[in-house]
Parts: structure tokens; sequence; C-alpha cells
């Protein structure tokens, strides 16, 4: 049951006094069943599952299951309870299924449950109110057949969620990849241009053939290059600098549209990649490269080692 369930069902039967059972324990504490159970009293050395949550006498909330993360496990330990403190005297007469409400005093609470002293916010002659329902009793056998079966749910889950996140990411991804396409082939048929398209979304023209094998990954490779957005706006080329720039191939050092271009070249060969923003820098936005940018390079491969 869930937290503002089980609150719900506590609140209205706790109106509803006439429709409570109440049961009294041996040292006279009064505990209202105002939700009943299939009557199975606990059995000893079993592990019982717990939805709680306890408040002051001001009726501010000291703590909640619901709150840390779910039902609480505590083994139902017949000698030790009988040593326990109140709480444990009203907890031990309900049944499974019940849900409960009942009074016990902050310093038998605190003192001879929790085993500290009561805390300053509260007055230790105050008296703290619970809100209970026991969900399940178990063996720890199928205790811990339980917790491997919900070990293993919350993993499927988390590989459900991986899953469409990755579904999602590449559904956005080739949306973006086809808008990106829509707009090079737009500059490229404006001005007249003749591209190769590559399965990635690369546009490539290649300006001047060079010798030799194409570059491939693992090789050492010395690029040349001018870099500008569609616009024109230019930010950043080697041959300012006079130094070409280098770099180990297909080891991701450099955007994938470098990585997947510079491939398609041998030295001495020009070529101007039109690059989809996620063959360059995506989402991120670096230096004066806008987020979502698409990039055109003007590139010359320089020598081959």
């Amino acid at each position: 049951m869930k937290y503002n369930t089980l609150l719900a069902v506590l609140a209205i039967s706790v109106l509803s006094i006439a429709c409570s059972e109440e049961r009294t324990t041996e040292s006279g504490i009064k505990v209202k069943i105002v939700e009943k159970g299939d009557g199975t009293s606990l059995k000893d050395s079993t592990i019982i599952q717990l939805n709680m949550r306890y408040e002051n006498s001001n009726g501010n909330e000291q703590w909640s299951s619901a709150k840390a993360g779910g039902p609480v496990a505590i083994q139902y330990n017949k000698a030790v309870w009988e040593s326990g403190g109140t709480m444990y005297e009203a907890l031990e007469i309900m049944n499974v299924g019940d849900s409960a409400t009942f009074e016990v005093s902050a310093q038998d609470l605190y003192e001879n449950t929790f085993k500290t002293g009561v805390p300053d916010s509260l007055d230790s002659g105050s008296n703290v109110t619970f809100y209970a329902r026991l969900v399940s009793m178990m063996t720890t056998e199928e205790f811990q057949a339980y917790q491997k079966a919900e070990y293993e749910k919350a993993q499927e889950k988390a590989r459900e969620e991986r899953a469409a996140a990755q579904a999602k990411m590449l559904e956005e991804a080739a949306e973006t990849i086809k808008k990106d396409g829509e707009v090079i082939d737009q500059y490229l048929t404006d001005n007249g241009i003749t591209a190769q398209t590559s399965e990635s979304g690369l546009r490539y023209v290649i300006t001047q053939s060079g010798e030799g094998n194409n570059a491939k990954a693992g090789d050492n490779v010395s690029v040349h290059y001018h870099g500008t957005l569609m616009d024109g706006t230019k930010f950043d080329s080697s041959y300012d600098r006079g130094t070409p720039f280098g770099f180990v191939l297909g080891q991701g050092r450099v955007i994938l549209g470098w990585d997947e271009g510079i491939a398609l070249l041998n030295k001495g060969a020009k070529a101007t990649l039109y690059i989809p923003s996620s063959l360059a820098y995506g989402e991120r936005a670096t230096g004066s490269i806008a987020a979502n940018s698409i990039l055109k390079f003007d590139v010359e491969l320089v020598d081959i080692q």
C-alpha cells in the first residue's frame, strides 16, 4: 500500500472508531486496528515488513518508511521483543495485513526500543503516535528469495529504462541528422555543389586527388584545415597558424565527422566536409561554436605515417 493510501485509510478509519477493533497489550497500550488483515498472527523467528510512520504530540512527523524507500524489514524474535519496549508490544499483537494506530511514551520508545536518549525536540513525558501496516511475514529463506526477486526486478527495470533512453536518444539523433541533412542539401543546391553522402549523413566533396592508399584507423595524420559555420563564419584555421594539425585517426581524438572524413582521403588529397551536428559537437557548445551547429571544413591531408 502506498504511503498516501495508507494515511487515507488510517485517517478515515480513526474518525470512524465504531468500525475499528481495539486490542490492548499486557502493559495497557491500546492498539486500534483500523483495517483488518487475513488474521495470521506473528510467528517467532520470521521476517516481517512494515509500512510505518510516527509523529510527535504536535502532529509533526518524526520518521516514515515511505520516505525512507519503502517497507522496513524487521526480524520478529519473541525473546528480544519482550524487552524491546512498548512499540514492540503493540506490533506483536497485530496480524498480517492489519493497519493500526497506537501511542507509546517518547521516553519508553527512545530509551527502551531505540536505546538512545530522548531528543531535545521532544518532551520525554509526551506520547508518540504510530501508524503502521504489517505488510507481510516470511521465513528467512522466503525473505532471501523475495530480496533476490526484487533485486532482479529492479535490474530488469533499470535495463528497460536504459534501453528506452537509448532508443529515444537514437530516435532524436536520427531526427537531428535528417534535419541537418536537409539544411546541408539546401545549401549545396543553392550553391550548385554536388556532394557525396555517407551512411552517417556526412556530405563531402573531394576537390583534389592525392597519391597512395587512403588513411586508416591508427595512422598518424597531419591535416591542414579551415573551419566555418554554414553562414561562412570562421571559427578556426590551421592555415592561419601555418602548422598542420596532427592526430591518430580513428581513436576518437577528433569529432566523428573528421575521423570519418579524413579516412576518405589519401596523402595530398583535399576535400570539403559538411558535418551534421551529431557528427560534430552535438548539444555541446565549444568556443565560438554554438550547440547543434553544422560545420563546414576545407581539409588537406598533408601527410600519413
